[in-house]
């Protein structure tokens, strides 16, 4: 910023007007000021009043930001770098005198950030503070959670009066009672549940598990009532996290059992209300299967009889909705018009809610399917073997050429499959993924105010407790669905193909399959297999009982089939420059990362039901077999001779007793 000529003083704050500007500020929220001090600029500008103008500037400049509690002080150092000295100077005289709790606290923590001025980070605690009491609000309660979490950071940071912030959070919670509408109670029962802020209120002997998790008992019961399942799961958790605080494992496991029987509640409540119901109750059954097979480890062996007994249900409920769920599907040929597509994409997700409407986009259809892509390439068969098929990379070189050789037929076909499924995937990402995309982030982000727009966050309820993202990855899959939503699908493809290549390995190991090797030549090194080995039968046999056929293929010709788009091993070895990232095969990545999140594709394991009932496997192994009704009739008719004999020397027996 430029230097201050003439310097400004206190009284030329005083004497601004800024007061009316704040007061006529509907919100009392610095990015609400932000527009209305550069307007009061502009008019000072016209007045030719130059030190109410930089005044008014400067008050622009630092409400311009809203504050991130996680890292706030790094954000802020950035945000700010071009304050200099003599405005800080300004700043620094100004602070006591601002009555606004919320422009005070903007000022006195960018002094604090700025020059580690110890009694501005005071004040900036305890306005802070005074800024969330006026901006709570159950309904818009990010505003109010954000400041109270920067309160609290910094007062413990520089071991100020944290007291003062977990009587304030102690006081929203016994009022509310786990009955606010939204988010409010949720994040101050997290906020206080971080490893820092429980050693505080042990510190300060605030900590009460007891009644914080009669609070979350009351909110849990609340939100599902309201069959708010999200909500309702959160609460259980919480009441979850408040009995391992205080090391009451029982309590712990009862509420997570809890907080699993949501997902169930939520699939029979999906079936009355939404749109595609069977798609959106497997998911939630296929969350369910994921939450309960996760408990099996921590109870006691009847517990584990009790989940053992949970899986089959769920499991066999599972397939039921998922063969219903084949008719809520859009079926589209592997040759289509994309003209005729781009507003039947667009009208699948337009008006709905967010999560409502990445379901939608996840479900609008399925890979091409192996069977028509072998049909076509067969009626085409002839054409190939006088005009093998060469693949050439963006350098013009050939990285994969067609073997016609007749002894080679059906690696030649798969090749041509291969070829053809490519040219699906990015006609089917610029015509169906691209424009839901577009109409998702236009109705959720582009067009809502900062408070409402959607974010990385948002994301969570969709990777928790899921079969495909394994515990502890659950922040690489948000910030890489994100990233791919908004279009950064060069952050998006670097993060997500690494996950998929590790969340195959997850789902082989959990079917039994050894997914490492031994290096004999390095030392005995034990490498980890990758995707050119997971993905294939021959190697694992395990993976076709993990992904269907077409979505197996799909991943196959997606990440490391040389004639298909083979993005795991050109991302590997450097070989996507920038223009490359514009192609629409990276957006159909991401959006097969978002369906098989969805569970599309993944099959439930077979062995909950067939360990607990053996003869399961051979059900309907004879239900084409000409003489099963003549062998079913003679069954019976051998099955009532039994029975009378049986009848006969059960009376014989009595009589003679009697006798």
């Amino acid at each position: 910023m430029s230097s201050l000529n003439p310097p400004l003083t206190k009284e030329d704050f005083i004497n601004s007007g800024w007061k009316e500007v704040v007061n006529s500020s509907e919100r009392k929220e610095c990015l609400s000021y932000h527009m209305a001090f550069w307007n009061k600029a502009k008019q000072a500008e016209a007045a030719v009043n130059i030190k109410e103008q930089t005044v008014f500037e400067i008050l622009a400049f630092v409400t311009g930001a809203a504050i991130k509690p996680e890292s706030n002080d790094e954000f802020f150092a950035e945000v700010f770098s071009n304050l200099t000295e003599e405005y800080l100077n300004f700043l620094t005289e100004i602070a006591p005198e601002i009555s606004d709790p919320e422009l005070q606290a903007r000022v006195a923590d960018i002094l604090w950030v700025k020059n580690g001025n110890y009694q501005m980070a005071q004040l900036a605690v305890e306005a802070y503070l005074e800024s969330a009491k006026k901006l709570e609000d159950p309904q818009k309660w990010s505003h109010c959670v954000d400041r109270i979490e920067r309160s609290l950071r910094l007062a413990r940071k520089i071991n100020y009066k944290p007291e003062i912030v977990i009587e304030y959070i102690d006081e929203v919670l016994n009022r509310y009672q786990g009955e606010d509408p939204l988010w409010l109670s949720i994040k101050l029962h997290e906020l206080l549940q971080d490893e820092k802020n429980i050693n505080l209120l042990r510190k300060t002997q605030l900590l009460n598990t007891a009644k914080y998790s009669a609070v979350a008992k009351k909110g849990a019961i609340f939100q599902e009532s309201s069959k708010e399942w999200d909500k309702a799961r959160n609460y259980w958790k919480i009441k979850a996290e408040w009995h391992r605080i205080e090391k009451n494992t029982e309590k712990a496991y009862t509420a997570r059992m809890l907080a699993a029987e949501t997902y169930i509640k939520e699939a029979e409540d999906s079936l009355t209300k939404h749109p595609t119901p069977y798609l959106k109750a497997s998911h939630d059954l296929q969350k369910a299967f994921e939450a309960f097979e996760r408990l099996q480890s921590q109870g006691t062996e009847e517990d584990k009889a009790v989940i053992k007994n949970k899986l089959e249900q769920i499991h066999k409920r599972l397939l039921e909705y998922q063969q219903k769920s084949s008719n809520e599907l859009i079926t589209i040929s592997s040759e289509f018009n994309i003209s005729e597509e781009v507003e039947l994409a667009r009208s699948q997700v337009r008006g709905k809610e967010f999560p409502e409407a990445l379901l939608s986009l996840a479900s609008l259809a399925t890979p091409p399917k192996v069977s028509e892509l072998r049909q076509i390439v067969e009626e085409t068969a002839s054409l190939s073997r006088f005009f093998p098929i060469v693949k050439m990379n963006e350098m013009g070189k050939n990285v994969a050429r067609q073997i016609t050789n007749s002894n080679e037929g059906e690696e030649a076909i798969r090749f041509e499959m291969y070829v053809k499924a490519a040219e699906y995937q990015k006609i089917y990402a610029q015509a169906f993924i691209e424009q839901a995309r577009y109409q998702i982030i236009s109705e959720h982000i582009i067009q809502k105010s900062e408070e409402n727009k959607i974010k990385a966050t948002d994301l969570i309820s969709l990777v928790s407790n899921n079969p495909f993202v394994p515990p502890g990855r659950e922040k690489l899959f948000i910030k890489g669905l994100y990233a791919g939503l908004i279009g950064d699908f060069v952050t998006s493809t670097h993060i997500l193909i690494p996950q998929i290549e590790n969340s195959v390995r997850y789902l082989l190991s959990n079917r039994g399959a050894i997914t490492s090797g031994i290096d004999n030549k390095n030392n005995g090194i034990q490498q980890e297999n990758n995707l050119n080995a997971t993905l294939f039968y021959s190697k694992y046999p395990q993976i076709t009982s993990i992904f269907d056929e077409d979505t197996l293929f799909d991943l196959q010709g997606l990440l490391i089939e040389k004639s298909g788009s083979n993005l795991r091993n050109r991302m590997a070895h450097g070989l996507i420059n920038d223009n490359d990232f514009s192609s629409p095969i990276f957006s159909y990545l991401w959006w097969v990362t978002l369906r098989l999140c969805f569970g599309a594709g993944i099959l439930i394991p077979e062995e909950i039901v067939e360990e607990s009932n053996p003869l399961v496997k051979f059900a309907g192994m004879f239900k084409d077999d000409p003489f099963l009704d003549e062998f079913v009739e003679e069954m019976a008719v051998n099955r009532r001779k039994l029975d009378e004999e049986m009848a006969a020397e059960e009376a014989f027996v009595e009589e003679n007793h009697a006798a």
